[in-house]
């Protein structure tokens, strides 16, 4: 199997236009604002241009984004086996719908609060201004907003807006992408996948 039969199995219905329009939407608003925070700051002794400035602490929410994030993977945790059981037995298929429709919300908004946290940190990458660095290191508790950091966040988030696509389409409320892979995939595979990863998820949120 060939990366373009892997591609077509993994994006959702929406496309990868949708991601690109959304990503450019949302980061392309926290680096905007993150410039106009930077502009005002030399006027940092007047009290609108110091409310404004830091606002840019406030938009950073990676505490919030990962809350979010978090919420819509034990949705997905608890979807997945009524996903499962509407799809082959036909049955809590309104209920289903509602709960896809739930994790569906927590994703897609995960995604542009990451979106808008990443648009904030390239400007803080591209050195914007020494307040916008002080704010993201404090914000984030990294000593360093580098490449590599910044690839991972993007990796992540985009992995949101793919089981959020996923699980529920906007336009035909079906699942498309992964999810409507893994519920296809033979029980006997998917059902020890899920226990695993399920499992080891919950733990990991649990133990902290």
């Amino acid at each position: 199997m060939n990366y373009q039969k892997y591609l077509a199995i993994i994006i959702p219905k929406a496309g990868l236009k949708h991601l690109k329009a959304t990503y450019l939407t949302w980061a392309g608003v926290g680096f905007i604002g993150s410039y106009v925070a930077t502009a005002l700051d030399k006027y940092a002794e007047v009290a609108y241009a110091a409310y404004y400035t830091n606002a840019v602490n406030d938009a950073v929410g990676y505490k919030f984004w990962i809350l979010l994030s978090v919420i819509g993977l034990l949705l997905l945790c608890a979807s997945l086996p009524l996903i499962y059981l509407a799809e082959h037995l036909n049955r809590f298929e309104i209920t289903v719908k509602k709960l896809r429709q739930l994790t569906y919300t927590f994703f897609v908004v995960a995604f542009d609060e990451g979106a808008l946290m990443i648009g904030i940190l390239v400007a803080n990458f591209l050195h914007a201004s020494e307040k916008v660095t002080l704010l993201a290191s404090k914000s984030f508790l990294f000593s360093d907003i580098g490449f590599f950091v910044l690839l991972a966040l993007c990796l992540a988030n985009t992995l949101l807006w793919l089981l959020g696509e996923a699980i529920y389409n906007h336009d035909d409320q079906q699942v498309s992408g992964l999810i409507n892979w893994l519920i296809k995939t033979p029980l006997k595979f998917a059902l020890p996948a899920y226990l695993v990863i399920s499992g080891l998820f919950v733990h990991l949120i649990t133990d902290q």
